[in-house]
């Protein structure tokens, strides 16, 4: 049901800006923090005789204040004359259709999908919640103010703060609203939250290729020479993860815990560099310092090769603390929640019927989709990637580890700022890789 190729981003309805506490002024003064001075408000300049009056100087607002301007509505409206021959509204929308339309379109369709939704369960998301999540995010992510946060999506990824919280934080408040009352946690789940943050945290090096044929010819180098792990992930073009290069494949986010997500991945790193074969009663074949996985897949297009550097051993805990089970049982919930908010989508888009007239495709309800025939109207061959971004971004994930660099390469990926300047998400670049679902790896005889 998705589409890796797409970027989708949400949207809600009119009145964003309002939602974030700032109606009434321009995203200028937005950015600045100031209020709307009464020079700009009575400065708002009628069309474009006042570009042309010859009088530009003594209209023109003070420097470091906002010009309020009409912005056009109508398609006859002019939004540029260039010597003195007008580009209309409609000529811009048709430009910006051509150039940017399907995409725009994929997120006005999940917008719908999930207002659809949300009318359904009548479940809303307040004004409160969106701001109160924005801060969460400033703080959690950076450290800074809920301003300070805003400016710098303004300034470094040119996002409005409406933008912001109509096509980030929305959109994972909604699907989190969906999704939070199917989330069950399990005596399993609370057994490996605690093996996770207690037990046995795994030293490593890692190599990722973009195939198992690389992957292949990586091992049986390494089977060869052991000790040229890190010359290769360092210098090998078949390397091809820029953070981890940069040390030898060593990822800057530390050590690796037990059961971390995906979940798939890291229990066959587990198993292969901590645990061992539990029928093997020998002793000389248990793992060790030095030890190298055999490829083990974490996408479609992305394998690993990872080489145990050292072993930290578990930690004691009290497993009556009150306190600590609360803690656990909440990052079993945050973890949780982010799998079904991806399910409800893709519910979602499997039960909707949708015509698109701009690409000309068709997808009818509660039913899997086909490749176009030829001389007919093309017919959608995937879903669009809804929780491509959601599942990775800053207002979705609130797991301190992976989180922060889901967040980073969702930010990424949609041209937003993970952090500000100055504050590092370099950690992205490696847990990102393994964000994916798993699927099956083996180690080779």
């Amino acid at each position: 049901m998705r589409s890796a190729g797409v970027r989708l981003w949400f949207g809600v309805w009119v009145g964003a800006v309002g939602l974030l506490g700032l109606a009434g002024r321009t995203e200028a003064q937005l950015i600045k923090g100031s209020k709307p001075p009464a020079a700009a408000k009575a400065a708002a300049p009628a069309g474009a005789a006042a570009a042309g009056s010859g009088n530009a100087a003594a209209t023109a607002p003070p420097v470091g204040q906002a010009r309020l301007m009409r912005v056009p509505v109508n398609p006859s409206d002019p939004v540029a004359i260039v010597n003195n021959e007008v580009i209309t509204r409609q000529q811009l929308a048709d430009e910006a259709v051509a150039r940017k339309g399907e995409e725009i379109l994929e997120t006005l369709i999940a917008r719908k999908l999930i207002e659809q939704a949300m009318k359904a369960e009548k479940v809303e998301v307040t004004a409160a919640e969106i701001d109160a999540e924005i801060e969460r995010v400033a703080m959690s992510m950076a450290g800074v103010s809920k301003e300070h946060w805003l400016r710098t999506l303004a300034k470094e990824r040119n996002i409005s703060p409406a933008q912001y919280a109509r096509d980030i934080i929305y959109p994972a408040l909604a699907l989190r609203k969906l999704a939070s009352k199917r989330v069950e946690i399990t005596d399993e789940d609370l057994k490996a939250a605690y093996a996770s943050q207690f037990g046995e945290q795994l030293v490593y090096r890692m190599i990722m290729t973009r195939s198992l044929e690389h992957a292949m010819q990586l091992w049986e180098e390494l089977k060869k020479n052991p000790g040229g792990f890190e010359n290769l992930a360092r210098n090998d073009p078949r390397s091809i993860d820029p953070a981890s290069r940069a040390d030898g494949g060593k990822p800057i986010n530390g050590p690796l815990r037990r059961h971390s997500y995906p979940r798939e991945v890291t229990d066959k790193i587990f198993a292969q560099l901590v645990d061992g074969d539990p029928e093997d009663k020998d002793p000389t074949h248990k793992p060790k310092d030095g030890d190298i996985t055999g490829p083990i897949q974490v996408t479609e297009e992305t394998w690993l090769l990872v080489k145990r550097e050292g072993l930290i051993p578990a930690r004691s805990y009290d497993p009556n603390d009150p306190a600590l089970a609360k803690q656990i049982r909440d990052a079993i919930f945050e973890s949780k929640v982010q799998q079904h908010m991806e399910q409800v989508f893709a519910e979602l888009m499997q039960a909707a019927a949708i015509e698109n007239k701009l690409t000309g495709t068709v997808k009818l309800a509660n039913q899997g989709v086909k490749p176009p025939v030829e001389g007919e109207a093309p017919v959608m061959t995937q879903a669009p990637a809804a929780m491509d971004l959601l599942k990775t971004d800053p207002s979705v994930n609130r797991s301190s580890g992976a989180g922060a660099a889901a967040a980073a390469a969702a930010a990424a990926r949609a041209k937003i700022p993970a952090t500000p300047a100055g504050v590092s998400s370099e950690d992205a670049a490696v847990r990102q890789k393994m964000l994916e679902k798993a699927a099956s790896g083996a180690k080779p005889e």
